[in-house]
């Protein structure tokens, strides 16, 4: 993993300060080529971050060997060896990287060899043939690449803050405040600095030096249509077969490599995969008691701390707590995030990526399989909301739910899911969307001015009337809650000079999923992930399959309840001017959080999160 930076431009501008921009991403070497063109100074640059092969060989930009197309190259291809086998065999190479082997494989087939490949990655090609450059993202979106235009102007980068570095102007896009209190993340390709957008994943945009003109396509998009003729325990052979592959596949690597370890499913089936590793270690984020009995949550400490034992892996817990929350910490996360995303998660991801970053430079997660195995509360509320509109008098049960207090009494986590459930009961489908999201979508919205009208149809064109919401939850998850937690993921590794590979984001798992009943992923009893826990039933432990799940994130319910340190945590004048939050919708948030009458942890993280990174970036 490494950070790319690019221009095709009028003007010279800066692209040594952009690459300095991203010097966290790849600290072991930079790089940089410049021409001319007929479209002005085209410019490619690169931060390192050695992973295969650490030797100068793999510096980059790269050139092919013949001089017909010069790469810059973030990720990796995990099946770059049987691709050079396949397809290179009569190809001498220079180094034993597989960005040589991506831009000989593009040099032979063109666009076409994108198809091929296996792994996460986000790449520029300037082709010398045929005068193009070429911007490419792998299919899922775990790597960020970035884009700003301006008529012929182009500028690229993994993170924003390279482009800022280039000279692209940082101006609030307001328009799509309301959508980032609400999905806490700008949904789709825009982000919060307006014109710099996400290129799509799964897509590549080619620009025409000739012409300063591009066009953007998709080159890959996830298949989601229902396989009915394949069987449970076909099902269950396959995802064990893919979900094994996968890791496999993810430990090409000439460093230590490590593995988040909770105690949960998703990340004890990987460490199940890794028991034959003795090399590698698995980390684990510990809250201290306190704060997991504030939180009315489990702590995952505990299932993985067993779990290690069992197995007799290395195991090193990394400390996460109430300490952590401070202007301080949020403004470093929100720096490195600079694509705002407003999840505390990314805190405790920064923390281990930091501590686990002494001893292992990739790290292996679990990340996915709850979006693509139906894992989520938000899941199951859907699953809910169908049985009970079908129960006589459910009106009456559905007008109770509505008035539980979330933040005290017992049972607080499901009685936050079941508020939900009440109080979106008048909605149209489209409320299926509204129990994935995290907060209350009402009180979310208040946070900013802007269109409602304009997040209903959206969110209406996942879950339109009469269809089947869990069609929806395929793209819907994929689009948000999914690019949202890589985005973030990604940030808080690369801020440490470290990478993390997703197993279960393989494209072939994501499109196994996506073609197995819901039954399969969400049983008719609740039972979720039904299908990868059979899967890998004889290899991950009754008491794990069957614990109670736990977010990965900061106390903060606990942390927010105290109203002085919150206030104090908050700049409300801040957030009236540049967010258009009223200093009375503030406290009032704040205030009946502190009550416990309502859970406004994420609004609270929320608006704290746009305040630092609104005092960063714009000042």
């Amino acid at each position: 993993m490494c950070g790319i930076a690019g221009f095709v431009s009028r003007t010279r501008r800066d692209g040594p300060a952009m690459v300095r921009s991203l010097h966290h991403r790849g600290p072991d070497a930079q790089g940089t080529h410049e021409e001319t063109s007929d479209a002005g100074h085209v410019f490619l640059g690169h931060a390192r971050l050695s992973i295969i092969d650490l030797s100068a060989a793999g510096t980059q930009p790269m050139a092919s060997a013949d001089g017909a197309a010069t790469i810059v190259f973030n990720g990796e291809i995990y099946n770059f060896r049987e691709l050079r086998e396949r397809f290179l065999a009569d190809v001498a190479f220079r180094s034993g990287t597989d960005t040589e082997v991506l831009l000989a494989l593009y040099t032979r087939l063109g666009m076409e060899c994108f198809q091929h490949l296996n792994g996460d990655f986000a790449a520029a090609i300037l082709d010398h043939r045929r005068r193009t450059l070429v911007l490419v993202r792998d299919r899922i979106g775990v790597k960020p690449l970035y884009v700003w235009q301006d008529g012929p102007e182009l500028v690229f980068a993994s993170e924003v803050k390279a482009l800022l570095a280039a000279g692209v102007p940082a101006r609030l896009a307001t328009e799509h405040l309301q959508k980032y209190f609400v999905f806490k993340y700008v949904p789709g390709d825009d982000t919060l600095f307006r014109g710099v957008r996400r290129l799509p994943p799964g897509h590549l945009l080619e620009y025409d030096l000739a012409t300063g003109r591009s066009h953007q396509r998709a080159w890959w998009q996830p298949a989601t249509a229902t396989n009915p003729r394949i069987g449970f325990a076909e099902a269950r052979e396959q995802v064990a077969e893919l979900v094994a592959d996968a890791t496999r596949l993810r430990l090409v690597a000439d460093v230590p490599i490590g593995n988040f370890l909770s105690g949960g499913l998703d990340s004890s089936i990987v460490a199940s995969l890794l028991r034959s590793e003795p090399r590698i270690r698995h980390y684990c984020a510990r809250q201290s008691e306190a704060d997991v009995a504030r939180e009315g949550t489990s702590s995952d400490f505990a299932h993985a701390r067993r779990l290690a034992d069992e197995w007799n892996l290395a195991f090193e817990p990394v400390d996460i707590g109430a300490a952590e929350i401070t202007r301080e910490q949020v403004a470093r996360v929100v720096y490195y995030a600079d694509d705002l995303v407003a999840d505390s998660a990314q805190v405790p991801t920064f923390l281990i990526t930091e501590g686990g970053g002494r001893t292992s430079r990739v790290f292996l997660s679990g990340m996915g399989a709850d979006e693509i195995f139906l894992g989520y509360a938000g899941h199951l509320l859907a699953l809910l909301s169908g049985y009970i509109d079908r129960v006589p008098g459910h009106r009456l049960l559905l007008g109770a739910l509505a008035g539980l207090e979330q933040g005290r009494g017992r049972f607080r986590s499901a009685r936050r899911y079941l508020y939900k459930l009440g109080k979106y009961r008048d909605y149209p489908a489209w409320r299926a969307g509204i129990f994935s999201l995290v907060g209350d979508f009402e009180a979310s919205a208040r946070l900013a001015p802007g269109d409602l009208e304009e997040i209903h149809r959206y969110l209406a064109g996942y879950f339109p009337e009469g269809a089947d919401p869990f069609e929806g939850f395929k793209r819907f998850e994929f689009d948000n809650f999914l690019q949202k937690n890589l985005a973030y993921t990604d940030r808080m590794a690369m801020a440490n000079g470290v990478e993390v590979r997703v197993p279960f984001l393989d494209h072939r798992v994501v499109e196994l999923a996506y073609s197995l009943p819901r039954s399969f992923k969400l049983g008719a009893g609740g039972n979720a992930k039904r299908v990868l826990k059979a899967a890998f039933a004889d290899q991950v432990p009754e008491h794990v399959v069957k614990r109670k799940k736990a977010g990965f994130a900061m106390p903060i319910r606990s942390i927010f309840g105290d109203r002085a340190r919150t206030l104090a945590l908050l700049d409300v004048p801040r957030l009236a001017e540049a967010a258009g939050t009223a200093p009375d919708v503030v406290h009032g948030v704040v205030d009946r959080h502190v009550a416990g009458a309502e859970d406004n942890s994420s609004l609270i993280f929320a608006l704290l999160a746009f305040q630092e990174w609104h005092r960063t970036f714009f000042r």
